[in-house]
């Protein structure tokens, strides 16, 4: 069974107390209170739904007493008891007090019923919008939040691709080439330009085709085999290609594998890629580097 609405009832004259919750309290929790300082505590204490004040009674009026309400508790609904001659008092409730009705005495009950409900209902209503609105709002952010996440990380691949020591590496590469072996030195240029272009293209991508990745880590074993020459291969056996993955996550692990180990004569580097079930797996012996300092906290530890 759904809690019944809380309704607070002020009013100076006892008998309109009594008479108030002998009607009502049979369909709402109905609370009483003599003077505004007795309303307010019950306020304190309680969630109520809707207010009920009169408007004239000693030392502080309705319009007075619902101003409080207002400002202390803006959702509550508001109303007030008062005459037809009250007509100030009706128009201030409205300004001051922002109530929802005005109840004209002498109430009758099945008026009051229906004009209770009415409010009750459009509180409920209010109350779920702005509900819908703070999960509205709360969703809204969470969305920035992810956007922000994927920009970042967008931009923590790019800047660590795009990284002072591999355009070094690479520009010395270039310029040795230049002049020993010029053909070669427009091929790494294609690849080179090939490469950075990819990674422009491909870093905005949720998601590549496994077979673009591998074009990127094709061209990324062009510009270091200039380095190394037969001393780096790359053994994949991948058939099908249907596949796709994150972008740069091969060719991290291609990087780092190459970073991570010794490369020479003695010992050669050789990176294999081979699907497995529903992943692929890359290995390689390892013939470790000494640790450096300069890392950018890419790849994996070894």
């Amino acid at each position: 069974m759904a809690k019944a609405f809380s309704i607070l009832y002020l009013d100076d004259e006892a008998d309109n107390l009594v008479s108030f919750q002998a009607v009502f309290r049979r369909f709402y929790q109905v609370h009483l209170a003599a003077n505004a300082v007795d309303a307010l505590e019950i306020l304190a204490r309680n969630d109520i739904d809707l207010v009920i004040s009169d408007q004239r009674m000693p030392r502080q009026t309705g319009v007075e007493f619902l101003e409080q309400v207002h400002r202390l508790y803006p959702d509550t609904v508001r109303m007030i008891l008062t005459g037809y001659s009250d007509m100030q008092a009706i128009i201030d409730a409205i300004n001051k007090g922002k109530i929802y009705h005005y109840i004209t005495k002498p109430w009758k009950m099945e008026e009051l019923r229906v004009i209770l409900d009415h409010a009750l209902e459009t509180y409920v209503l209010k109350r779920k919008n702005r509900q819908l609105e703070d999960e509205k709002k709360e969703l809204q952010l969470h969305a920035l939040r992810q956007e922000k996440e994927h920009i970042a990380s967008q931009y923590e691949v790019l800047k660590n691709q795009i990284n002072p020591h591999f355009l070094f590496n690479c520009l010395n590469t270039l310029a040795s080439l230049i002049g020993s072996d010029q053909q070669r030195a427009i091929q790494f240029t294609n690849r080179f330009a090939r490469m950075y272009r990819q990674l422009l293209e491909y870093g905005g991508q949720a998601l590549i085709p496994l077979s673009r990745e591998m074009e990127l880590v094709d061209n990324y074993m062009f510009l270091q085999k200039i380095r190394f020459g037969d001393n780096l291969s790359i053994d994949a056996e991948i058939r099908d290609m249907n596949y796709t993955l994150p972008p740069f996550g091969l060719q991290l692990l291609v990087e780092n594998a190459i970073k991570h180990n010794i490369i020479s004569d003695a010992s050669p580097l050789v990176i294999r890629i081979k699907p497995v079930r529903d992943t692929l797996e890359i290995s390689n012996a390892i013939s470790a580097r000494p640790a450096e300092n300069d890392s950018t906290g890419i790849g994996l530890k070894i």
